[in-house]
């Protein structure tokens, strides 16, 4: 069973602490539901295990003191209000060297925006492009200069360090870690329970093709993960870039390591999985709302990816247990 730890701390803030405590809830009752063993431990963790006051003014008590905690696999730094990251707030010493041991053991660590500062005042973001909140860029650039900071629409991730530029972003990059443990199925489950909205438009699991800094290429993405039900071509996507094709090819593969047109067969297919789960659609209405009219040919682009054709996937018969 992996150790998660959150870091909880004065003037974090409640939302991003308990999202991340929610999540791993979501997990364990999807583990719960398919009878397979629980995969997660969650603690929240404060340097001295005394309460802590959130940035709304509410106090909470934390499971136990940083110490007490074992080896994590994950420690995940919910995000601190901006007014303290203003005034000069620098993170309590135990908490740091915490992170930098826990790190040397191979913990991954996860920072949600503002909580970048621990990655970057531990040491452990030398090197490295941090996401954070984009009002808090330049102060960060200001009190770390040895590290480097983003404004990201969801989350950067290099040597087991991932990093979030909003809260959204935080959840993506949870889901990706989940994939990695758990596999791909297991962590679409989760993705198609935290409903914040219909499950075609949830932020796609696509490892790694986020992790780069081209705005111009973001743009891309975002507008195939919203047209992808649409008939796209490659002078569509140069068209919203604002770039030739030629150009728009080369740094697409720069960026995200696919081509255009296979990063949108990968949305379109991920989209079909989360449709899949949540709804009762057959496979051709499926196929018809991410942007295929030959179920055929879906068919046979779905079982080229994942493996098992969509009928087979969506029955489970993948899911093994951990």
């Amino acid at each position: 069973m992996d150790e998660v730890g959150i870091l909880a701390y004065d003037g974090c803030w409640g939302l991003g602490l308990f999202s991340a405590t929610d999540f791993f809830r979501i997990v364990s009752l999807l583990e719960r539901h398919l009878r397979v063993a629980q995969g997660y431990r969650v603690r929240v963790l404060s340097s001295d295990g005394a309460p802590i006051t959130l940035a709304s003014g509410h106090v909470i008590h934390p499971d136990g003191a940083l110490d007490d905690a074992g080896a994590c696999g994950l420690i995940v730094i919910p995000p601190l209000e901006g007014p303290r990251l203003s005034a000069g707030f620098h993170p309590d010493a135990r908490a740091l060297a915490w992170l930098a041991r826990q790190r040397e053991r191979g913990a991954r660590i996860l920072s949600m925006t503002t909580g970048a500062c621990y990655v970057a005042a531990a040491g452990l973001g030398q090197g490295l492009l941090l996401a954070t909140h984009w009002a808090f860029v330049r102060q960060l650039k200001r009190d770390y200069p040895n590290c480097e900071f983003i404004a990201h629409p969801s989350f950067m991730q290099a040597h087991g360090i991932w990093s979030s530029g909003s809260l959204g972003g935080g959840f993506d990059a949870l889901l990706e870690i989940l994939a990695q443990d758990r596999g791909d199925r297991f962590a679409q489950l989760c993705a198609t329970h935290l409903l914040v909205a219909a499950p075609e438009r949830l932020s796609p699991i696509l490892p790694g093709h986020r992790n780069h800094r081209d705005p111009a290429i973001f743009k891309v993405q975002d507008w195939i993960e919203s047209h992808h039900g649409q008939a796209i071509t490659l002078a569509d996507m140069a068209r919203e870039a604002r770039l030739s094709e030629r150009t728009l090819k080369r740094r697409f593969q720069l960026a995200t390591r696919l081509p255009p047109n296979l990063y949108l067969q990968r949305v379109r297919v991920d989209k079909a999985k989360k449709l899949l789960l949540a709804s009762d659609l057959s496979v051709k209405a499926i196929a018809y709302e991410v942007g295929y009219e030959n179920v055929s040919y879906f068919v046979r682009l779905f079982k080229a990816q994942v493996g098992q054709t969509p009928a087979l996937w969506r029955s489970g018969a993948n899911l093994a247990a951990p």
